[in-house]
């Protein structure tokens, strides 16, 4: 193009009453306080851009292009002299490209795009889909600020505070005062003592049943079922080999002696190390620890399995299938002591989870492993001389061979060591709290 033709071009440009040299300058301007609004319409973007485009050459591409850069660099100067957040930057620079596109589309088209009240057709609709998108991702940054607050807290074992709606600040207060209330009708000495650690049990002990009624009901009825079917596959081995008798022990009560004890012992295990790490929510209770939280799944089972074990003997005494004990007392303390192994190794097994969160995903494996030189099945002397030392390592298997030595009259092992289960059970427990006290400072309140 020669000058010639440029000069022919402004004079006819100049001859158009659309176009003026600087007409509307002031409405070329970005207005900020309208522009970064929570509920900004495109029109704060759209006015100024036809207003610039109509003040200036535009007849074409490259005219109205050198007008959409224009617009864009004052819109990233606004960005960076208000200091909006990149989230909301990102926002309205894809607005802007979505009023630019369809604006060219327009004047393509020949659409009178300078005519008042224009606003291209698909605009709403298309700023209402980005409007969606930008709610997403400023939700999901705040997702991801909290979830890092909070892990900072918890590292740092610091409070964590949490900015609240006016709402949430009122009911705050209101629960604020309420709670003081309450406390200055206590009793001030109980407050300076705090709640004792028998009261907290008691009232976890009941809010956990409380649970297990709520939402676990099939839970208790397979604490009958569960060692039913086990027991039923023991025997059936036992009876399909031509065995009726174990050592002057009959198949049927071996079996569940065997079956129940150790269901028992694995449900303990899982349930106690599961709750130290994963009941935070209780933390924020006064007395309440993730020690207390595990001990409780524990005394929950060990009452639960006794009362199993006492519904099962009755049954099957009536049904002549089950011997009686020949000491209740000396049958019920071995259970509750297998109980007791139970809660140190799931103290252990939650205290180790807390420092490596995949160690739960192996407890299984190590229960399974456990159970198969644990006396369930059979007893070391049923095996050859050379394999009973190393079964008898296992302070499990002595447990529960001295188990069947107190419920059978005509049983007594002469390999099982009351001294060796006893001093393995003080030194697992050892072993737990010493763990649990290295792992406390990891589990803090949600």
């Amino acid at each position: 193009m020669s000058n010639e033709d440029r000069i022919k071009g402004w004079r006819s440009r100049r001859k158009d009453s659309n176009y003026a040299v600087g007409s509307g300058v002031a409405a070329w301007r970005l207005d900020p306080a309208a522009l970064f609004e929570a509920k900004a319409t495109p029109a704060v973007l759209l006015k100024p851009l036809l207003a610039r485009l109509q003040g200036e050459p535009h007849d074409s591409v490259a005219a109205r292009r050198a007008v959409y850069e224009a617009v864009q660099a004052e819109l990233d100067a606004e960005i960076a002299r208000s200091g909006v957040d990149e989230t909301l930057a990102d926002f309205s620079r894809r607005r802007l490209r979505v009023i630019v596109r369809l604006l060219e589309l327009d004047i393509r088209a020949g659409a009178e795009v300078f005519a008042p009240g224009y606003m291209p057709a698909k605009l709403v609709a298309e700023d209402e889909r980005l409007a969606a998108a930008h709610e997403r991702r400023v939700q999901r940054r705040k997702q991801d600020e909290a979830r890092d607050a909070r892990r900072h807290a918890s590292r740092n074992d610091i409070a964590l505070e949490i900015e609240l709606s006016q709402d949430e600040a009122g009911d705050i207060a209101i629960l604020r005062e309420r709670l003081r209330a309450l406390h200055e009708g206590h009793d001030p000495g109980n407050a300076v003592k705090g709640r004792s650690v028998g009261r907290t049990l008691l009232a976890m002990f009941i809010y956990q049943l409380r649970v297990m009624h709520g939402e676990s009901r099939i839970a208790l009825v397979w604490a009958l079922v569960g060692p039913v079917v086990l027991l039923t596959l023991i025997s059936s081995l036992y009876i399909l080999m031509g065995t009726h008798y174990i050592l002057g022990m009959d198949v049927q009560t071996f079996s569940l002696l065997g079956a129940t004890t150790w269901i028992m012992f694995r449900q303990i295990v899982f349930r106690s190390s599961t709750a130290y790490i994963s009941a935070r929510g209780l933390l924020n209770f006064q007395g309440v620890t993730p020690l207390m939280c595990a001990l409780v799944q524990a005394l929950i089972y060990v009452s639960v399995y006794l009362v199993v074990f006492l519904v099962l003997i009755s049954a099957g005494h009536a049904l002549g299938l089950i011997t009686l004990p020949q000491s209740w007392a000396g049958f019920l303390l071995y259970v509750v002591l297998m109980g007791v192994g139970g809660v140190a190794m799931g103290v252990l097994f939650g205290s180790i989870a807390t420092f490596w969160h995949f160690f739960l995903r192996l407890a299984p494996i190590i229960e399974r492993f456990l159970q198969i030189f644990a006396a369930v099945f059979f007893v070391s002397e049923q095996l050859p001389e050379t394999l009973r030392p190393w079964m008898l390592w296992l302070p499990f298997a002595h447990g529960m061979q001295l188990l069947r030595s107190a419920y059978f009259e005509a049983y007594e092992s002469q390999d099982a060591s009351v001294g060796y289960f006893l001093t393995a059970l003080v030194f697992l427990m050892v072993a737990a709290l010493a763990a649990e006290r290295l792992a406390r400072p990891n589990v803090q309140p949600m």
